[in-house]
């Protein structure tokens, strides 16, 4: 990466500036523009059920990007990149954990609710930087009896969800904070290159600010491999500062980040007699990994299928993708197995087919076990895109993922909206003493997501993240297998039953799809009812 000045290129420091993993390969050469976050708002609803609004913020209204290099700040106005605040709810958990367990065997209720309030209070201080009219006092509140409280990660998303809708001004939807999405943006608008920078306030606090380290884009968004329209690489904030500056008033980054945060207005403009130069080469590396079928064919609706599906992969070790050490004491754990992610989905799929082998149903049922689910949903994307049967003669689709944790918070089924049948068959089935939550949307992070992308009726079985998710901890001695039989009795309960003729017509997606980013259970507005359940489900050990 060189800066170009007039007839002088001078070489940037190959450690404030790394290529993106999926970065398209080339030599690029243009002026440089500053594009601000690159984001465009939604329409907003006019007053008393008039017209949306028009869109009021977009960075690139009126700028000419042909022939550009687009220097752009990474995630959302106001609002900071996703995986890293959740890798820090994820810290927060386990920290809260380990020091939770011993008060609870003494019986500590005080020590429990000091600890409950630092906790909080280190967690509320992050959201309300980014969220600094946002009223965050119901969030996470202490139980009754303080011996019982739990630090679940989704508990909290919900009140935040619900705080960042009421924030006034430009609404940002869930993925304007996509690298892919502001590069799709940019190459249209005419850019040939892209530098993205992580701006000071988009880290969560002044030790991961002055650290200015990369933001991690392996697995930012969309399929692994898959690359970007443009070269994209990406340039530290410190690095930005000292050597860029925007428009007439030769503004650093840092600055104009901090007034289109705090103002919500665009902040684009030129870099006044500054070009960037960009070069990358990438080589990408394809391995085939096999989706694993089985079908047990059905009698008198045998050409009529429905598909029961878990995938089998999983994030492998330290140093070769996402996966982070675990540490207990001089221990180092770098190996993250994955046994609720999903080795609990894959071991139920198993069971299934045991019982579906001893009583052959009036349908085929395929059992799938997808790959790459990981990597970006590949595996059963390939299957719904070139199936080895017709697609047109699927049913229904049903998906095992991480259903392994059952904890006091229960079950979620998602995808109650593709199809009006659910539900219905969910209440015959019962809840097998379990508290369920029933979700409407259709989750995009997980398997099902592709086979509704064709017009299928699907179901997503989940108990919940937790903060294990992707880390080394994900063991088998947390499963809680009284919960995995529980849970499988539904499953084959609804299954059994489509198998064996229930009609289950697709339903078209309501206005603005039936898709969602977030879990079941993330959006209050998309819950269809939650049932109390009479049982209490074991409580698998605390995180790591």
């Amino acid at each position: 990466m060189q800066l170009v000045r007039g007839e002088r290129a001078t070489a940037i420091a190959a450690t404030d500036f790394s290529i993106s993993p999926q970065t398209a390969s080339g030599a690029v050469q243009g002026p440089a523009v500053f594009v601000g976050y690159a984001a465009a708002s939604e329409p907003t609803p006019g007053a008393d059920g008039d017209a949306p609004e028009a869109r009021v913020y977009d960075d690139l209204a009126g700028l000419d990007l042909k022939g550009k290099i687009a220097v752009v700040l990474l995630d959302a106005p106001g609002r900071p990149d996703t995986m890293t605040f959740f890798r820090r709810l994820q810290r927060e958990a386990s920290e809260f954990a380990a020091e939770a367990a011993p008060l609870k065997e003494k019986g500590d209720a005080a020590g429990l609710r000091a600890l409950h309030e630092r906790t909080r209070g280190r967690v509320i201080a992050i959201l309300q930087r980014f969220m600094p009219e946002a009223d965050l006092k119901d969030m996470w509140p202490l139980p009754a009896d303080p011996l019982t409280v739990e630090f679940d990660l989704q508990s909290l998303v919900g009140p935040v969800m619900r705080e960042a809708g009421k924030r006034k001004g430009p609404q940002f939807g869930a993925g304007a904070g996509s690298l892919r999405t502001k590069v799709e943006r940019l190459a249209k608008a005419g850019a040939v290159g892209v530098v993205a920078v992580r701006g000071p306030r988009s880290f969560l606090d002044a030790e991961e600010r002055e650290a200015d380290a990369f933001a991690p884009l392996q697995r930012e968004d969309g399929a692994l491999g898959e690359a970007y329209a443009l070269p994209v690489v990406q340039l530290k904030w410190k690095a930005a500062d000292r050597l860029l500056r925007v428009g007439k008033g030769k503004q650093k980054i840092s600055a104009l980040q901090e007034a289109i945060d705090t103002k919500l207005e665009p902040r684009s403009a030129e870099l006044p007699g500054v070009a960037l130069k960009l070069s990358a080469v990438v080589e990408p590396v394809q391995v085939r990994a096999p989706n694993v079928l089985a079908k047990i064919s059905g009698s008198d609706l045998g050409d009529e299928i429905v598909v029961l599906g878990a995938h089998y992969d999983h994030i492998g070790a330290v140093g070769k993708g996402e996966c982070g050490e675990s540490r207990k004491g001089d221990a180092v754990d770098v190996i993250c197995n994955g046994a609720d992610d999903n080795a609990s989905g894959t071991a139920m799929l198993l069971e299934l087919a045991r019982h579906f082998s001893q009583q052959r149903p009036r349908r085929t049922v395929v059992f799938a076990h997808f790959a790459g689910e990981e990597l970006g949903l590949l595996g059963s994307k390939a299957l719904a895109d070139k199936p080895p049967f017709a697609l047109d003669k699927v049913v229904a689709m049903v998906n095992l993922d991480m259903i392994g944790r059952l904890g006091p918070k229960g079950l979620a089924i998602g995808g109650i909206v593709s199809s009006d049948a659910w539900m219905p068959l969910l209440d015959r089935v019962g809840t097998a003493g379990l508290s369920v939550l029933y979700e409407a949307s259709v989750a995009t992070r997980s398997d099902h997501a592709n086979f509704y992308k064709k017009k299928l009726p699907v179901l997503f079985f989940f108990t919940g993240t937790h903060a294990d998710y992707h880390r080394p901890g994900d063991h088998a001695d947390k499963i809680n297998y009284d919960g995995l039989v529980a849970i499988g009795t539904l499953v084959h309960g609804v299954t059994r039953a489509v198998a064996d003729g229930l009609p289950v017509p697709y339903k078209a997606p309501p206005e603005g799809g039936g898709l969602a980013p977030g879990l079941p259970g993330s959006n209050p507005d998309t819950v269809v009812k939650r049932v109390q359940g009479t049982s209490a489900p074991v409580t698998a050990p605390a995180a790591e």
